[in-house]
């Protein structure tokens, strides 16, 4: 095996917040991509590769975990596998921040998401 190109595509940059947003945004992207392949492969091929690949989402999962709070990597992982339901209905999910009613936000994209994360991180540090 020749790994002499491996990582030739990658490009690591840090400038700040709004590339760590679209850094967010792009994984999140990807992530969704991996688990919507993992299930079409399952349900409309009768190819199960979640043995296979448990060990890389476990390895993501990890990494979400390493540098998020527990609720904000769980909140990261709802979004990825079970924001919708069995029908493909959107779901909604209830929030309650710190001195304020709970509220029901619809999460529809990792943007939205993006935006949830900064406004629960906002709230928990005042």
């Amino acid at each position: 095996m020749n790994l002499n190109n491996f990582g030739s595509k990658l490009k690591f940059s840090k400038s700040g917040k709004s590339e760590e947003k679209e850094i967010f945004i792009e994984t999140v992207v990807y992530l969704e991509h991996c688990w919507t392949r993992t299930n079409v492969m399952h349900e409309e091929l009768g190819i199960d590769l979640w043995s296979y690949e448990e060990t890389y989402y476990k390895v993501i999962e990890n990494l979400i975990f390493l540098k998020y709070s527990e609720s904000i990597a769980n909140l990261i992982l709802w979004y990825v596998y079970d924001r919708f339901d069995a029908d493909g209905k959107l779901l909604g999910l209830n929030i309650t921040l710190p001195g304020k009613e709970p509220k029901l936000y619809m999460v529809k994209t990792p943007s939205d998401l993006w935006n949830l994360i900064e406004k629960i991180n906002k709230a928990n540090n005042k």
